[in-house]
């Protein structure tokens, strides 16, 4: 239920963020972030925002809308879109997989096995990689669903919100791409960093 509450939240955000490109008459809307925000007078409460640039090509001469006609999303800054775009990629959406885990408590006799001693604890470690997969495949299914050639920029975010120490959220989120034309170059990257803090 928390997953699909998580999944919903950010599909609604993201869903009017592209109702407003559209009514823009924009081809497609970058450096996109969703945005999740706690209140304090509800535990119970989240708010998902999403905020990108919307943009559009002159003259209409770039195909980027989506196959169905919609503006594409993109996390990616203009740098990294033009980079793709001069490569002959374009985005297509940006995908998203969340997996809200529960990790079973350790019995008495496995605490009590792992007391006074370091010791790798084997159930929350195969939990954390069972919700990390499950978030990066389900983001993996999101680019089948556009189409795509494959995901750029992904990223992936371990977060406990409020749900108690035994429950965590795992969001794998990056932008799903296509080729604009068979013959489109490979892209090799020499060397690649962030140019953030």
């Amino acid at each position: 239920m928390l997953t699909q509450a998580m999944y919903t939240a950010r599909e609604l955000a993201m869903a009017r963020m592209e109702a407003e490109a559209d009514v823009l008459g924009a081809d497609g809307i970058i450096g996109v972030e969703v945005r999740a925000r706690r209140y304090a007078f509800s535990a119970e409460i989240m708010e998902f925002v999403a905020i990108g640039t919307a943009v559009k090509a002159e003259g209409g001469t770039m195909a980027l809308r989506t196959p169905a006609g919609r503006p594409f999303t993109s996390h990616l800054s203009g740098q990294d879109f033009w980079t793709l775009w001069q490569h002959g990629w374009v985005p297509r959406a940006l995908v998203l997989g969340t997996c809200v885990y529960h990790v079973a408590h350790l019995t008495f006799r496995q605490a009590l096995q792992a007391s006074g001693q370091n010791t790798e604890l084997g159930t929350y470690t195969q939990a954390v990689y069972d919700a990390r997969e499950i978030a990066m495949g389900r983001m993996q299914y999101e680019g089948n669903q556009v189409g795509a050639d494959g995901i750029v920029g992904v990223t992936v975010h371990e977060n406990d919100w409020v749900w108690g120490e035994h429950a965590i959220e795992f969001f794998a989120m990056g932008t799903a791409v296509s080729k604009l034309h068979q013959d489109a170059s490979p892209v090799s990257p020499q060397m690649t960093m962030p140019l953030t803090d």
